[in-house]
């Protein structure tokens, strides 16, 4: 099995650009009172979805020799934590310095020491508004989550945690069907909150790739594709749905399939992608966590600029998505630049050796 899958690589960039156009739909709309993009991404949070899905996958597809070896849970627990808190701990300190000294615009009224604790070390929280810090990061508590489950399975044997963990998924599928009693907790909410079935989906794709192979995998990959194709249409306007069905079925799925066919494929064929697509894959972590910090502050340049020297340009129905389109740019290229300059220096040094984009 290949540690490096160019696809997946591929997929990587794809999920975190679409999440990047998502955003810009709302932060353009929101700073400059009209949106550049006509609307056209606003399923650009799908790729939520896949990376969810694709992170269950490549910590089984990496890990699953790991399971119940007690003398790995140390390792994995730290590759993790490394993976994911250092540097969204200097993004978050960075974003709260410039919220104070730059912003002043009290986003952090009402915000106590415990909601405080509880962003840093990304726990779920209730009425906690992430706005004044780094509104994405809600997704990475759900990485967390599926950290920790993945560690006890290290650390513990199938004859502990197999009944538990199928009373998860079982809880998990009937809080899909609305059939979980919560009553409002948000605990268990969280906990079987569907989000984390599309992980458990990522797992089952590693456990079939690593263990069957099947004939027709192109197949695979065009029925995913036509799935992917009728959820984006069927995808409402500001909605989170697709046509009333939840995205982990209609997201969720086909992004399973997708990653099922193309590892498929590429375990058996060299798959030569352009060094330029494999980069965009690699620092999709940093401009996912970066994008919406440099939107906001460019689209705030730019109508300040505009409201002195040229503010006809503000209500162009020409000029306006070519401003958005730039914008976009720009906050993808600023974050390819903290990818070089922060995130992979900083995994370099945290573990003393050159970083990965595992």
């Amino acid at each position: 099995m290949k540690k490096q899958l160019n696809s997946l690589q591929l997929y990587r960039g794809i999920a975190s650009i679409l999440v990047v156009l998502h955003h810009a739909n709302i932060i353009l709309d929101r700073e400059l009172k009209q949106d550049g993009l006509f609307n056209v991404f606003h399923f650009g949070w799908m790729g939520v979805d896949f990376f969810f899905v694709l992170s269950g996958f490549i910590i089984f597809y990496i890990h699953q020799a790991d399971l119940s070896q007690s003398s790995q849970f140390k390792s994995f627990v730290r590759k993790r934590c490394l993976r994911v808190y250092p540097f969204y701990w200097i993004l978050l300190a960075v974003k709260i310095l410039g919220s104070l000294a730059i912003e002043r615009d009290g986003s952090f009224d009402g915000v106590n020491l415990w909601q405080f604790i509880q962003v840093v070390l990304l726990v779920p929280q209730a009425g906690t508004n992430l706005t004044p810090f780094i509104g994405v990061a809600w997704t990475l508590t759900y990485e967390i989550f599926f950290y920790a489950i993945f560690s006890l399975l290290i650390l513990c044997k199938p004859q502990i945690y197999l009944l538990p963990l199928a009373v998860w998924i079982v809880g998990i599928v009937l809080n899909l069907v609305n059939v979980l009693p919560i009553g409002g907790s948000v605990l268990l909410e969280f906990i079987f909150n569907t989000h984390n079935l599309e992980f458990v989906f990522g797992c089952l794709a590693a456990y079939i790739v690593s263990t069957h192979r099947y004939e027709y995998k192109k197949m695979w990959i065009y029925l995913a594709l036509a799935m992917l194709v009728g959820a984006i249409i069927n995808t409402g306007y500001r909605q989170f749905d697709v046509a009333g069905l939840s995205p982990v079925i209609a997201y969720g799925i086909p992004c399973t399939i997708l990653i099922v066919g193309s590892v498929q494929v590429e375990n058996q064929t060299v798959l030569k992608l352009p060094s330029s697509i494999i980069y965009l894959g690699n620092a999709s972590y940093s401009i996912y966590l970066t994008h919406g910090l440099f939107m906001n502050t460019i689209a705030k340049v730019y109508l300040k600029i505009s409201e002195k020297l040229a503010p006809a340009l503000l209500d162009s129905q020409i000029v306006m998505p070519l401003v958005a389109t730039a914008i976009v740019g720009m906050s993808i290229a600023l974050g390819c630049i903290i990818h070089d300059r922060v995130e992979k220096p900083l995994l370099k040094i945290l573990n003393n050796k050159p970083a990965t984009a595992v």
